[in-house]
Formats: structure tokens, C-alpha cells, sequence
């Protein structure tokens, strides 16, 4: 991938309701890797991309040359929920 990637304020929020006691920065880091390591699974609205990696849903979108993460999901049931 050969994107800049950024995690926004709510992505970070929900992986640090996923993953208990970590840091912002270990968050920002652990998302960033995650999406780098991720493999694509779907697409929904607009540019938007659907990425998983370990369990972990990432919903991306592209603008340019930056992939922001938008939000995080639990589990492949919270899918039903992006349009």
C-alpha cells in the first residue's frame, strides 16, 4: 500500500474501546500497521473500502494519496450496518 494513512479521532475511539488500557499513540500505531497489513474485503459507499486484519474491520476511505480510517468495527456482523 502506498498511501498515506490516517486514523481519525472516532477510529481511534472505537480501537481503544476494543483493546482495553492502550495508549493513543500504541492505538495510532496498531491501526496504522493493521491497515497496512489488512486485505481488502469489500466496498461501500463512495470510495469507501472494507479491510480486515486479525478480526479486526477497518472502513477506509481515499482521498488522494491518504487512507483515512474512518471507524473500526468489532465484528463482521457490525458490516450490515455500512451502507
Amino acid at each position: 500500500m502506498d498511501y498515506y494513512i490516517y486514523a481519525t479521532d472516532h477510529a481511534i475511539e472505537r480501537y481503544q474501546q476494543r483493546q482495553k488500557a492502550i495508549s493513543r499513540q500504541k492505538a495510532i500505531h496498531n491501526i496504522v500497521e493493521g491497515v497496512k497489513r489488512s486485505r481488502l474485503i469489500g466496498f461501500a459507499k463512495g470510495k469507501r473500502e472494507i479491510r480486515e486484519h486479525r478480526g479486526v474491520i477497518f472502513v477506509c476511505e481515499l482521498e488522494g494519496e491518504t487512507m483515512n480510517v474512518i471507524t473500526i468495527l468489532n465484528s463482521k456482523a457490525e458490516l450490515r450496518f455500512i451502507g
